[in-house]
């Protein structure tokens, strides 16, 4: 197995990512942002399945 198929599971199974002091405040600031209107989402979401009803995929 090669160092590339092996990543993605490295990365899925960490639980610590170190963070400078610099970066920690950026994401601090990030997460303690008020929510941005996304109109277009909120549109994409409003409108019906493309999938029957016995298939909808749910998340």
């Amino acid at each position: 197995m090669s160092t590339r198929t092996t990543r993605p599971e490295r990365l899925a199974d960490r639980r610590i990512f170190p963070l400078d002091v610099e970066k920690w405040l950026a994401l601090k600031a990030a997460l303690d942002a008020p929510k941005s209107d996304l109109p277009r989402l909120k549109r994409l979401l409003s409108e019906p399945s493309i999938f029957p009803d016995d298939q909808a995929v749910s998340v």
